[in-house]
């Protein structure tokens, strides 16, 4: 289980190393009713974290879920598998490194300007070093 305050420093450097604006990101108890809060259509009830971008105008915005469980991990996790990142995924064995990941794969979306999972999780990936 993940705590996402707990991690905020490392939320706040890794958006800070990429030029990133810290207020840009807010830690929410469920992304899912953040969304529907806030007009956005969201399904994933298990959703860790969500990047909202604009390509118009460059805005853009991420939630992170509050507390991560265990079940969350695995489903992210699992598909990141599918899209064939096994030996990566082997490799996030720490809840630190699996949030890093996810930190690095939400913002890729603004650093990369795309919304396709398996480019994001490829540079993802890369700038961890894997």
């Amino acid at each position: 289980m993940i705590n996402a305050h707990e991690h905020k420093e490392m939320i706040d450097a890794i958006f800070n190393k990429y030029g990133l604006p810290t207020s840009c990101y807010e830690i929410v108890s469920n992304v899912q009713e953040w969304c529907k809060e806030n007009d956005i259509e969201e399904n994933n009830n298990l959703r860790p974290a969500k990047c909202l971008c604009r390509t118009s105008d460059g805005a853009f915005h991420i939630v992170f879920k509050e507390v991560q469980t265990d079940e969350m991990i695995s489903s992210a996790k699992s598909a990141m598998e599918i899209n064939g990142f096994s030996d990566e995924v082997s490799q996030l064995d720490t809840d630190a490194k699996y949030f890093e990941h996810l930190i690095l794969h939400e913002i890729s979306c603004k650093v990369l300007g795309v919304t396709e999972q398996k480019p994001r999780d490829t540079w993802s990936f890369k700038e961890m070093g894997m």
